[in-house]
C-alpha cells in the first residue's frame, strides 16, 4: 500500500462549462480501438502508484543528458490519467490524461515530436502551456506487448521552444531508451506471470495432495459462503446420502442443533482467518440417529476465493464404544454409591437419547409374574401396557393408542437385559424410534451394550436388597428384625421428641408356645409363627413397626398414639391373635401375654423403653396370661 499524495491537478472539467484558467479549445486525446485490452495490461503490471526504482530513473537521466532537455519523464496512461512510474524536472507525479502529451503519443507508433507547442494546434491551449509553460516535447511510445497499443512513453520536455527538435542522434537515442523501459517493463510482466502461473500450480498442487491425503477417507469443499461444492461419496455415506443430494447444502444445517452456532463460528473464523479447524463434529444421519464426524479443515485459495477444503472421517462407532465404557464406569460409581435405581438406570437412558435424539426409552424389571418399570425417559410411557412375562412385545403396538403424544409413530427395539451369568431374564430395554428399520449393526451394539449394563445395575440392586432383607428382616415371617425395630423405633422417638407425640410401644410373648413344639413338632410351631405375623400385619397400620425378637417374642411400634387408643389397639390385637390357628386336622389354640408401654415426653432411648414395654409383658403372664399390661401412664 503506497500512501496518497496531494498535489495540484492539470485537468479539464468534462462537462460542457468552459475551464476556470480560461481554456477555449483544447484538442483531447483519443482512446486508442484496443483500450481495453491495453488497460488490461497495464493493471497486470502492478506498477501504478508504486515506489520509485532506480533501474527507471537511470534512463530518465540518461534521457535528459543525451536530449539536453531538463525535464524527463516515464510515463504510463491509465483509464482517466497519466503517471510518472520517473520523473526528473518537475514536481508533480501525474496529469489528467485529457490534457496530457503522451496520450497523443500513444496513438501511435513512431516518436511524438514537437518543437513549439504553443504553435501545435493540439497543445495552444493546454493548460501545460499556457500554465505549465512546457514549449518543447518530444515522446516515444513504450510497446510492452505486440498487437497492443503503447502502455506509455519516454519523453522529454523543456520550457523553451526548439525549432530544430532534435537531432537523428538523440532521436535514435532517446529510442534506445525507451527500448531499455519497454524491456523493463516486460520483465517485470513475465515474471509476475511466472509467479502467477506459479501459484496456480500450487493451489492445484495442494489441492491435488490434500485429496491423496484423504484418500479411503471423507473430503468436502466449502466454497465463500460455506455451502459444499464438491465431496466424495465416503462422507456422503456417513449421513446415508448420496453425494448429489449434499450438494449446494451448508453443513450447519446437518449438526445436531445444540451445536449449529458453535459450528458456523468455526466454519467463519477458517474461512475469513484462515483459522485451522480439528474437532468432531456432531451430525444428524437420515435416519434420526447421531453421526459423529472427525473435521480437519484448512483454507485454500483458488482463483482468489477462499475455499475450506475438509477431512472428515466417521468417528461414531469410535464415539459409541467410548459412551458405554463412560456408562459402565459411572453405572459402576452409582451402584456402589447405594443410589436408586432410577437415578442409576437414568443415565443409560440420557446415552441413548444424546446418540438417537427423539427416541424414548423405557426400562422394565422382571420380578416373578410382575413387571415393574423402573425407568422412562419421557412422561406417559410408564402408563403403557408393558410387554407381557410369556415374551409377547406388546409395547410397540400399545403405542398406538393415542395415550402418548405422537407414540403411533414410533416402533420399538427390545433388548433382553440378561443376568451376569446370562441364565436368567431380569428385564427389557425398550427403544421407542421414528422409523420402521432395524438399528444398524453399530448401533445395535451399542444398545445391546446397554442393556447388559441395565442388567448388571438391576441385578445388583436386587442382590443388595436381598442382602438388605437378610439383614434387617426375620427370615421366617418377614417381619423386622431386632436391627430393623431398634432403626425404626429411634426414628419414631426423634420424631414424636421433636413434633410432642408418643409412641407406644407393644411387648408380645406367645404363652406356652413350648407345649406346641413339643407336641406337634416345630413345624406346627413355624406354622403358628407365621400365622401370627400375617394376622398383625392384616390388623395393624403401614406406618406401625413389627418386629419378630427371636423364638415367640414380637415387639409393635405404634407412631402418634395416646394411652386410650393404643390400649384399644393392644386389646383388638390380642382379640385377633388368639384366635385358634388350623394346622392338618387341628385347632391350635393360641395365647398371648401383651405388655403396653408409652413414650414419655421427648424420650430418645429406644433400649429403656423396650425394657419397660417387657416388664409389661411379664407382668400381663403374671396376671394369668391372655392379658393386656399397661404399665405406667407414660
Amino acid at each position: 500500500m503506497f500512501r496518497p499524495i496531494h498535489r495540484r491537478r492539470f485537468r479539464l472539467d468534462r462537462g460542457e462549462s468552459q475551464p476556470s484558467f480560461g481554456v477555449k479549445a483544447l484538442q483531447r486525446p483519443h482512446h486508442p480501438d484496443d483500450e481495453a485490452r491495453r488497460l488490461q495490461l497495464l493493471h497486470e503490471l502492478a506498477i501504478l502508484d508504486s515506489e520509485p526504482e532506480e533501474g527507471f530513473d537511470a534512463l530518465t537521466r540518461l534521457a535528459a543528458e543525451v536530449t539536453g532537455c531538463t525535464i524527463a519523464l516515464v510515463t504510463l496512461v491509465d483509464a482517466e490519467r497519466q503517471w510518472f512510474k520517473s520523473r526528473l524536472g518537475i514536481s508533480l507525479s501525474e496529469t489528467g490524461r485529457d490534457i496530457s502529451f503522451c496520450g497523443h503519443t500513444v496513438l501511435q507508433d513512431a516518436p511524438l515530436v514537437i518543437p513549439d507547442t504553443a504553435l501545435d494546434p493540439r497543445f495552444t491551449d493546454n493548460p501545460l502551456v499556457t500554465e505549465g509553460r512546457i514549449r518543447f516535447y518530444a515522446g516515444v511510445p513504450l510497446v510492452v506487448e505486440p498487437g497492443i497499443s503503447a502502455l506509455g512513453t519516454l519523453c522529454v520536455a523543456g520550457t523553451e521552444p526548439r525549432p530544430e527538435g532534435l537531432s537523428k542522434l538523440q532521436l535514435l537515442q532517446l529510442g534506445t531508451l525507451a527500448e531499455l523501459v519497454s524491456e523493463r517493463l516486460r520483465s517485470r510482466l513475465v515474471i509476475r506471470r511466472l509467479r502467477e502461473s506459479e501459484r496456480t500450480r500450487n493451489r492445484q498442487s495442494q489441492l491435488l495432495e490434500a485429496i491423496k491425503r484423504a484418500s479411503g477417507i471423507g473430503f468436502v469443499l466449502l466454497d465463500q459462503a460455506g455451502c459444499i461444492v464438491e465431496l466424495n461419496d465416503k462422507v456422503a455415506s456417513i449421513l446415508e446420502l448420496e453425494a448429489e443430494q449434499l450438494k449446494g447444502a451448508n453443513p450447519v444445517e446437518l449438526t445436531l442443533p445444540s451445536a449449529r452456532a458453535e459450528v458456523q463460528t468455526l466454519i467463519a473464523a477458517s474461512l475469513e482467518q484462515g483459522l485451522r479447524v480439528d474437532g468432531d463434529w456432531p451430525l444428524l444421519g437420515q435416519d434420526g440417529a447421531l453421526r459423529i464426524a472427525g473435521v480437519n479443515a484448512e483454507r485454500l485459495w483458488l482463483d482468489d476465493q477462499p475455499y475450506l477444503f475438509c477431512v472428515v472421517t466417521d468417528k461414531t462407532q469410535e464415539r459409541l464404544e467410548e459412551t458405554l465404557r463412560d456408562t459402565q464406569a459411572h453405572t459402576l460409581r452409582e451402584v456402589t454409591l447405594e443410589n436408586s435405581l432410577n437415578e442409576i438406570l437414568s443415565s443409560i437412558g440420557e446415552a441413548i437419547v444424546y446418540h438417537r435424539p427423539g427416541a424414548r426409552v423405557l426400562i422394565s424389571h422382571r420380578r416373578g409374574e410382575c413387571l415393574n418399570v423402573e425407568y422412562v425417559s419421557h412422561p406417559g410411557l410408564d402408563d403403557l401396557p408393558a410387554p407381557r412375562v410369556d415374551g409377547m412385545d406388546a409395547l410397540c403396538l400399545a403405542a398406538d393408542d393415542g395415550r402418548v403424544p405422537g407414540a403411533g409413530r414410533f416402533a420399538g427395539w427390545r433388548f433382553p437385559l440378561p443376568s451376569e451369568d446370562g441364565l436368567r431374564l431380569l428385564g427389557d430395554l425398550w427403544v421407542l424410534v421414528e422409523q420402521t428399520m432395524p438399528p444398524s449393526a453399530g448401533e445395535a451394539a451399542f444398545l445391546e451394550g446397554l442393556a447388559q449394563v441395565a442388567g448388571f445395575a438391576i441385578e445388583r440392586k436386587d442382590q443388595w436388597e436381598a442382602l438388605r432383607e437378610r439383614a434387617e428382616y426375620d427370615a421366617l415371617t418377614g417381619l423386622a428384625n431386632r436391627t430393623l425395630l431398634n432403626q425404626q423405633l429411634a426414628q419414631a422417638l426423634a420424631t414424636a421428641a421433636e413434633q410432642g407425640q408418643q409412641v407406644a410401644l407393644l411387648f408380645i410373648d406367645l404363652d406356652d408356645f413350648k407345649i406346641i413344639n413339643d407336641s406337634h413338632g416345630h413345624h406346627a410351631g413355624d406354622k403358628v409363627l407365621t400365622c401370627l405375623a400375617e394376622r398383625m400385619s392384616e390388623t395393624l397400620r403401614k406406618t406401625d413397626t413389627i418386629a419378630r425378637l427371636g423364638g415367640d417374642e414380637f415387639v409393635v411400634v405404634l407412631p402418634e398414639m395416646t394411652s386410650d387408643l393404643a390400649e384399644r389397639v393392644a386389646r383388638k390385637l390380642l382379640a385377633v391373635l388368639c384366635q385358634p390357628i388350623s394346622w392338618e386336622d387341628l385347632l391350635l389354640p393360641v395365647s398371648m401375654s401383651i405388655g403396653l408401654i408409652l413414650s414419655l415426653p421427648g424420650e430418645r432411648d429406644e433400649q429403656a423403653l423396650i425394657q419397660r414395654a417387657d416388664e409389661a409383658m411379664y407382668r400381663a403372664k403374671q396376671a394369668g396370661k391372655k392379658q393386656v399390661v399397661h404399665l405406667g401412664v407414660g
